[in-house]
């Protein structure tokens, strides 16, 4: 089951980041035509959720952590693209206190906080009270406390960040991140990942029912990715190689 989790993991995960990275970076027309499409998507996979949580068969649990997936990637071309973000549009002010540009950064993205936050309550709801197979709501929570890792350490301090894979228009984004030195944080949050990833690890392979391992291996390869996408901010390991493909200028 680890070597599947594995490869479900790291495919989809390659897959899914091009897609997202070539989608952003369209004319509004495509991008438009784009986020409907995936919006259908979304909608579906949510409506599934009862289903996929109702059924413990190890299909389900592909299924489930697939349709996690599409979910997570259409709330980040929400946000790429520009139809859910903030109220704040401007470029970092020179000389603000840590606290002042803290505000001022978190309100380049509050009202898609508020949306992931709330489409991963509703995957909770729709779970019922007692799920048989919650790999939904475990996977978009696991991504989500995972970005807000990688959002608080890109505010900051990180020593490398790509900025040619946000759009033009989230230009005031990428102004409030600190980059050229790794903050204190970076190190215990990296751990911190690591670690998880390890517990998931140990709980899948303590356990005799397949299909919970499947879930737990899922969900140990996506927190283990979350600490290789913090070494990518900490080290210049050229990356971008693996989405060349993905990204050309607008």
């Amino acid at each position: 089951m680890i070597w599947l989790a594995l490869f479900v993991t790291l495919s989809l995960w390659w897959l899914f980041t091009g897609l997202a990275l070539i989608s952003a970076h369209q004319r509004p027309p495509i991008k438009n035509l784009l986020f409907g499409l995936s919006t259908i998507v979304a909608i579906g996979c949510i409506a599934s959720v009862p289903y996929i949580s109702a059924d413990p068969s190890l299909i389900a649990v592909l299924f489930g952590f697939l349709f996690a997936l599409l979910i997570w990637a259409w709330l980040e071309l929400m946000f790429l693209m520009g139809v859910v973000t903030g109220p704040n549009k401007s470029l970092a002010p020179q000389g603000l206190g840590v606290g002042q540009k803290f505000k001022q950064a978190l309100a380049t993205m509050i009202y898609h906080e508020v949306v992931v936050i709330s489409v991963i309550g509703l995957t909770f709801f729709l779970g019922g009270e007692q799920p048989t197979n919650p790999i939904i709501f475990y996977v978009l929570l696991v991504l989500w406390l995972m970005r807000c890792s990688t959002k608080l350490n890109l505010f900051f301090g990180v020593r490398h960040f790509n900025h040619g894979w946000l759009p033009k228009s989230h230009k005031h984004v990428a102004s409030y991140a600190s980059v050229g030195k790794n903050s204190a944080l970076m190190t215990p949050s990296s751990s911190l990942a690591a670690i998880f990833a390890a517990l998931l690890f140990s709980r899948a392979f303590a356990t005799d029912d397949t299909s919970v391992a499947l879930s737990l291996f899922l969900l140990a390869w996506v927190a283990a990715l979350a600490a290789v996408e913090h070494v990518f901010l900490m080290y210049r390991v050229g990356e971008e190689a693996l989405w060349r493909w993905a990204v050309k200028s607008e």
